[in-house]
C-alpha cells in the first residue's frame, strides 16, 4: 500500500471516529432541539394563516407534490395544481375537491418553458386570485443513465430542477411585492450538501436552488419585503417515486435512515412554512450531522463519505449502467 493511500485510510479512519464520538452529543442534541421544538408549538401558536389565499403547487400531479397540495388544501388555501402531466394533476384537483371546501384547478404547463409559464399567470389570476404561496417541486429525479448521461438529457434535468424556478420567481414574485405578502418554497434536496456520485446533474440542479434562494432571501430583505418568507426544503429519499423506492432499497439507503413518506414530509414543509422558516432538512438530524461535518477539512469530508457509503455507490453504479 502506497502512503498516499495510507495517509486518506487514517485520515477518513480519524473522521470516522470523530463523527462516532460526537454521535451521542449529536442525538442528544436533536432529542433537545424537539422538545423545544415541542414547547415551542404548543405554548406559541402560529400567526399566521392561509385560508383564503392561492398557492400553485409545480409538479403537483403526483408524490410530494399532491401531498404538499393536500396538506395545504387543507389549512384553507386554493389551489393551482401544475404539471405536464395533466391526467394526474387533474386527480390531485379531485382527491381535494372531494375533502375540502376550497377551489382547486389543475394546469397543464411545462414549467421549463418561460412562455406557459407566463401564461399561467393570467389563467391563475382569473380562475382563482392572485398567487400568493409558490411551491417549486416540480424535479426530474434520476437521468436514463446516470453514469454516461446523454446531453439532452442533463440539460432537461437542469432546465427542469433549476431554470424553472427562475422562470416562476420572475412571474409571480412581482405581484407578492405589490400585495407585500407571499411565501416562495423550493424543493433542493440533501443531496446539495451531501453531494451523490454518479448523479452530478441532480446534485448540482440541486444545488443551484439552494444558492438561487439564499440570494433570495437577501434581495427581499434587502428591500425590506419582510412579509414575503422563502424556504429551501432538503429531504432525503421519500417514499413518493416507485423507482427511487426500488433503488434506495437495493442500495440499502435504509441502513442510514428510513425512507419518508409523502404525507409526513408534507406537513412538515407547511409546518415550516406557518413558522416562517428559512431551511427545512428532512430527517432533521440531517441538519446537527451537517453542521458537524463541515466543520472537518474537505479531504476529510470526502473520505470519510467514501468509507461510510462504498458499498452504496457501488451499488448504485451498477443500478444505473
Amino acid at each position: 500500500m502506497s502512503l498516499h493511500s495510507a495517509l486518506i485510510k487514517l485520515q477518513a479512519s480519524v473522521a470516522l471516529s470523530v463523527l462516532l464520538c460526537a454521535t451521542p452529543l449529536l442525538l442528544l442534541a436533536a432529542l433537545v432541539a424537539k422538545i423545544c421544538e415541542s414547547f415551542y408549538t404548543f405554548f406559541v401558536p402560529s400567526r399566521k394563516c392561509f385560508i383564503g389565499e392561492v398557492a400553485l403547487v409545480t409538479g403537483g400531479a403526483h408524490g410530494l407534490g399532491r401531498a404538499i397540495s393536500l396538506e395545504l388544501a387543507k389549512m384553507g388555501c386554493h389551489m393551482a395544481i401544475v404539471d405536464i402531466d395533466l391526467q394526474g394533476a387533474e386527480e390531485t384537483v379531485k382527491q381535494i375537491s372531494e375533502t375540502f371546501t376550497v377551489q382547486a384547478k389543475a394546469y397543464k404547463v411545462n414549467v421549463a418553458n418561460y412562455t406557459e409559464v407566463n401564461e399561467l399567470k393570467s389563467n391563475i389570476v382569473n380562475d382563482l386570485g392572485p398567487v400568493t404561496i409558490l411551491v417549486n417541486n416540480a424535479g426530474i429525479l434520476l437521468l436514463n443513465n446516470s453514469v454516461e448521461p446523454e446531453p439532452n438529457d442533463v440539460q432537461r434535468m437542469i432546465d427542469v430542477n433549476l431554470t424553472s424556478h427562475f422562470w416562476t420567481k420572475c412571474v409571480f414574485l412581482p405581484t407578492m411585492k405589490q400585495l407585500r405578502k407571499g411565501h416562495i418554497v423550493s424543493i433542493s434536496s440533501l443531496s446539495s450538501i451531501f453531494s451523490l456520485p454518479y448523479n452530478c446533474p441532480y446534485s448540482a440542479s440541486k444545488s443551484g436552488v439552494c444558492g438561487h434562494m439564499k440570494a433570495l432571501r437577501l434581495e427581499l430583505a434587502f428591500e425590506r419585503q419582510h412579509n414575503i418568507h422563502v424556504c429551501t426544503v432538503m429531504p432525503s429519499f421519500l417514499q413518493t417515486n416507485d423507482e427511487i423506492t426500488k433503488i434506495a432499497k437495493n442500495v440499502r439507503f435504509n441502513d442510514f435512515y428510513p425512507l419518508i413518506s409523502g404525507p409526513a414530509a408534507a406537513r412538515r414543509i407547511v409546518q415550516g412554512m406557518l413558522r416562517g422558516e428559512r431551511e427545512v432538512l428532512l430527517p432533521g438530524i440531517a441538519s446537527i450531522m451537517y453542521r458537524a461535518l463541515v466543520l472537518l477539512p474537505v479531504s476529510w469530508q470526502d473520505n470519510l463519505f467514501l468509507l461510510i457509503a462504498n458499498k452504496q455507490i457501488h451499488q448504485f453504479y451498477k443500478l444505473r449502467t
